[in-house]
């Protein structure tokens, strides 16, 4: 564990929140979402949730060490959202903002132990990069798309195989349930498709969960269950059954099993910041592992953005 960490690891294990929270509730969430497995041997000691807790955030992901140098970086930022800024109630614009913020200072503060991990491994330094981008020039994102943040994952090890993948995410905040309008959840799944994805900000302040990522596609059941409705609910087992952003963007777009990949960096840019792209406004994160992010001023007084 990176020592400055403790404090807000510890927060989170003194109020019981966040994480450990949500492997109380279901320990064999965390496991999977871990290990990959599909479902437990009822013949395996259920696993205890705050032991587990405790080794992923002073161990990591027991994978590759650069990951988990990246995971406490997120991790980090997941706890210190929920604990500042979420009880402050603002809305979903602000908080995805806040959060975004906390994801850049947490990878910001484990940039020297991701490289020098990556010369002990390697016999390089790598880079872990981040940059958040506004897509807004006056547009409503809620009207266009039906998504307000847009993610772009990248990850080029020399040990793992290589990822280039995109999602769109539409905010939401729950407290025990969520309301999703069904003319915003289909325009969302119409533009996006597999890499359509909801973000739940937990509101109640006994769970505090991380920002968890529900596929738009688990949610279709619920949606097309009443075409008499122009809503539908989430229940808080819903929310509880995606996973905290920090193991989605680590365990699942790393491997390439969510989000949809890009040939190239400029197609996925393409794909939300042009003007005939999908996500005319909002906000766009940019994580690379193994790669810095290059910054260049265009002549539209912009900045163009690509992968070193």
């Amino acid at each position: 564990m990176i020592k400055h960490f403790r404090s807000d690891f510890w927060a989170l294990a003194r109020e019981q929140k966040g994480y450990y929270s949500w492997a109380e509730r279901g320990s064999w969430r965390l496991l999977r979402s871990i290990t990959g497995a599909r479902k437990h041997c009822p013949c395996m000691e259920k696993p205890d949730p705050q032991q587990l807790v405790d080794q992923i955030f002073s161990e990591g992901l027991g994978g590759n060490p650069l990951i988990d140098c990246v995971f406490e970086g997120l991790a980090r930022a997941e706890s210190r959202f929920s604990l500042r800024f979420v009880p402050q109630r603002s809305h979903e614009e602000r908080l995805t903002g806040a959060l975004l913020s906390e994801i850049e200072a947490g990878l910001f503060l484990v940039r020297e132990a991701f490289q020098s991990l990556s010369v002990q491994r390697y016999g390089q330094a790598f880079e872990i990069d981040f940059f958040q981008y506004d897509l807004s020039r006056g547009g409503k994102i809620e009207k266009e798309s039906g998504g307000d943040l847009a993610v772009i994952f990248s990850i080029d090890l020399p040990d793992m195989p290589r990822q280039l993948r995109y999602a769109a995410f539409q905010a939401k905040k729950f407290d025990r349930a969520a309301t999703i309008p069904k003319v915003q959840y289909q325009t969302l799944v119409s533009q996006f498709g597999n890499a359509a994805a909801y973000l739940f900000y937990d509101m109640n302040g006994k769970t505090a969960l991380p920002p968890m990522v529900v596929q738009a596609s688990a949610m279709k059941s619920k949606v097309d269950a009443d075409s008499s409705t122009n809503s539908c609910t989430l229940t808080q087992q819903d929310v509880e059954n995606g996973v905290p952003l920090s193991l989605w963007l680590l365990t699942q777009v790393a491997k390439g099993e969510e989000g949809d990949p890009a040939h190239s960096f400029s197609e996925a840019m393409h794909r939300f910041s042009e003007e005939d792209g999908l996500l005319r406004g909002g906000r766009m994160a940019v994580l690379s592992i193994g790669r810095p992010i290059t910054l260049q001023t265009n002549n539209d007084n912009g900045l163009s953005i690509d992968l070193g």
